[in-house]
């Protein structure tokens, strides 16, 4: 379970901080990074809805962006209840996402399970870091859940999860996927594939394929080097010409 990490993004409401503190450690869930709060995780609010669980509130890293709560994990799964197009993560209900993470959790790759804001929940490019996006089924009439309701619901089925086994080695870093996004989007710019505005979209697609074949940091670093050797013959075109 130590190498799972709950992260709250943009958190409004202390007791919600609180809450969530509480449903982590009723499932054995401890780490708790809390990105750019607007809310004090340790107000008398939050410390009294945690219960026994200040110990977890008290633990908290707070970090200002998503990447540096997420730069040393190897999957990323994120929360929406909207319905959105283009996830570059694979769409997934807890119970059918739970075993496979749980899995690799044990096998010593860290898990990052992320929540957004209570009102708008994870923009989207917060949601292009995620491998998986998880969407709780509730009732079509009334799909709302509080914050701390979803982050149980989650640890609650990780913990009952029956590890699903798979031959997958272990995958980049998201720190490392992120260095190779950002040199991708300058190459796709540089050979003409797509302009700055359409650019969004052209990635959103190419993190779908990414985050599906989870490349390990070897396969990584040779397409980082395919990039920067390409560019290198660019330059060396111009210069001829």
């Amino acid at each position: 379970m130590e190498s799972v990490r709950v992260v709250l993004v943009g958190v409004q409401e202390s007791g919600n901080i609180g809450m969530a503190a509480r449903a982590m450690k009723n499932f054995g869930l401890r780490e708790l990074y809390l990105v750019a709060p607007e809310a004090d995780p340790l107000a008398e609010e939050a410390r009294k809805f945690a219960v026994g669980a200040r110990d977890v509130l008290e633990a908290a890293r707070i970090v200002p962006t998503l990447d540096g709560a997420l730069a040393d994990v190897h999957w990323v799964a994120a929360t929406t209840a909207r319905a959105r197009y283009g996830y570059p993560g694979r769409l997934a209900t807890p119970r059918e996402l739970m075993p496979l993470l749980r899995a690799r959790a044990e096998a010593g790759e860290r898990v990052a399970l992320v929540f957004g804001r209570e009102r708008s929940g994870l923009t989207n490019a917060e949601l292009d870091r995620a491998h998986y996006v998880v969407r709780i089924p509730t009732d079509p009439g009334f799909k709302s859940l509080n914050l701390a309701q979803a982050v149980l619901i989650l640890a609650y089925e990780f913990f009952l999860a029956e590890p699903r086994e798979t031959e997958q080695p272990r995958p980049a870093e998201v720190g490392e996927l992120e260095g190779f996004f950002a040199d991708l989007e300058v190459y796709l710019l540089e050979i003409g594939f797509t302009d700055t505005r359409r650019l969004p979209h052209a990635m959103r697609r190419f993190r779908r394929i990414f985050h599906k074949a989870a490349p390990t940091p070897g396969e990584l670093a040779m397409l980082r080097g395919l990039l920067r050797q390409g560019r290198w013959a660019i330059e060396q075109g111009r210069r001829r010409s």
